[in-house]
């Protein structure tokens, strides 16, 4: 029996190193941006922030206070997703998540599911895929195909 080695990597969401930072695709961060005052951009780099006050993979959010934020997270889909999901659970104030629908993962099941402080809206799948942008602010190639993986938006308000 031949049996392969499964790298860790192909059983997450972890994305390309072409996808290392990414902007929010552009239809959900204006719908989101109508319904939320952010005061904050959790997830972002020096270029591709989408508020004033933001924090980078330098500059970590994970070590600053979250109180009385309205904070967009959205983060890089990998293994630390459940570290923002806790920060904010621990947070008050109200923080939306851009996430990929994992449903089976801890995070989902502790921090999301069935909580009376959580929305969860699942995202429809445009035809080929969700189109990030590049940090540089560039569009992505539309004749390529897009994210294909389901997404949601968790909000979470902790008052």
């Amino acid at each position: 029996m031949n049996k392969k080695n499964i790298s860790k990597n192909t059983l997450s969401f972890t994305c390309s190193k072409k996808m290392k930072y990414l902007r929010t695709p552009k239809d959900i961060w204006d719908d989101l941006s109508k319904e939320f005052n952010f005061t904050c951009d959790m997830c972002a780099s020096d270029e591709n922030h989408l508020v004033d006050k933001y924090y980078t993979k330098e500059n970590s959010c994970l070590d600053k206070c979250w109180d009385g934020e309205i904070g967009y997270v959205h983060p890089l889909f990998d293994m630390h997703i459940g570290k923002f999901v806790e920060k904010a659970s621990l947070s008050k104030g109200t923080f939306v998540f851009l996430l990929p629908a994992s449903t089976h993962t801890r995070y989902f099941h502790r921090f999301f599911y069935k909580k009376d402080n959580v929305e969860i809206r699942f995202l429809e799948k445009p035809k080929k895929g969700f189109r990030f942008g590049h940090d540089d602010g560039s569009e992505d190639d539309e004749n390529s195909l897009g994210y294909i993986k389901p997404l949601m938006i968790c909000i979470m308000k902790n008052n």
